[in-house]
């Protein structure tokens, strides 16, 4: 049986390297982007089993946008998204709460850096497997 593939699109270079040794060791094939751009071009040469999201690149929504366009364009059979981001500060400008946000962000699952590997294997497990 083929390894399952997962994209982690962060601008975070420690992240994605800490999220692709955690997965890694279970025998995903992993792939990162630093951005949305590159990650859109990656989401379409590897078509991976779970796209990985942060939330505040860029912008203090890329990943939202992002995942927001991509459930549109797939629907609900489409790559699931697991976000894994913190949580926004509003003294840094962004307005709304997670609580708010968590009735429109088009992810799966969301979880709060810092993570547990074992949560994220977990998480990673039920989006997967099913």
């Amino acid at each position: 049986m083929s390894s399952k593939r997962i994209l982690i699109i962060d601008d975070d270079p420690e992240i994605c390297d800490a999220l692709s040794h955690i997965l890694s060791q279970y025998g995903y094939e992993v792939f990162t982007a630093l951005d949305t751009n590159t990650g859109s071009k990656l989401l379409d040469d590897t078509e991976p089993d779970l796209l990985i999201l942060d939330i505040m690149m860029q912008t203090m929504d890329e990943g939202l946008n992002f995942a927001t366009k991509l459930k549109k364009a797939e629907g609900v059979y489409g790559v699931p998204i697991l976000i894994v981001s913190a949580r926004p500060p509003v003294e840094k400008g962004y307005a709304r709460s997670l609580d708010e946000d968590l009735d429109w962000i088009h992810a799966d699952i969301f979880m709060e850096k810092p993570i547990e590997p074992e949560e994220l294997i977990h998480n990673v497990k039920l989006l997967i497997n099913g």
